[in-house]
């Protein structure tokens, strides 16, 4: 799969998401895409070593980590900002993520590729 399609898919699974838990407390919602953010990827790519699929170059955990957090603070801002203004706060919110994700992940993540190092060998 290319860096595009899945920082696209990436991006549909978080937004789709961020939209499927509208009804539960923003602290909730928050923490709960954390989790899945932070959690899921590392996940996917331990049962991808023990399928023995190849699996991609790692970025550096730290980073990845803090730009998730950042990603979902980013989200509680701009659902706070915008719930006074409309009722469709949390479907504007759960698209901006997509968007985020799936057109600027590629870029942030062929900038971080250089600091991430050589390539692991299984």
């Amino acid at each position: 799969m290319t860096l595009r399609i899945a920082y696209v898919v990436a991006g549909l699974a978080i937004g789709g998401a961020w939209a499927y838990g509208r009804d539960m407390p923003l602290w909730e919602h928050a923490l709960r895409l954390c989790v899945i953010v932070v959690v899921v990827p590392p996940v996917l790519h331990l049962v991808r070593r023990r399928l023995r699929r190849p699996a991609a170059r790692h970025l550096p955990l730290r980073q990845l980590v803090l730009a998730k957090v950042l990603l979902v603070l980013g989200a509680v801002a701009v659902e706070l900002l915008l719930e006074p203004l409309t009722a469709g706060a949390s479907l504007i919110t759960a698209a901006a993520l997509a968007a985020v994700v799936a057109l600027g992940g590629p870029s942030w993540h062929r900038n971080r590729h250089g600091a991430a190092g050589p390539p692991r060998t299984p």
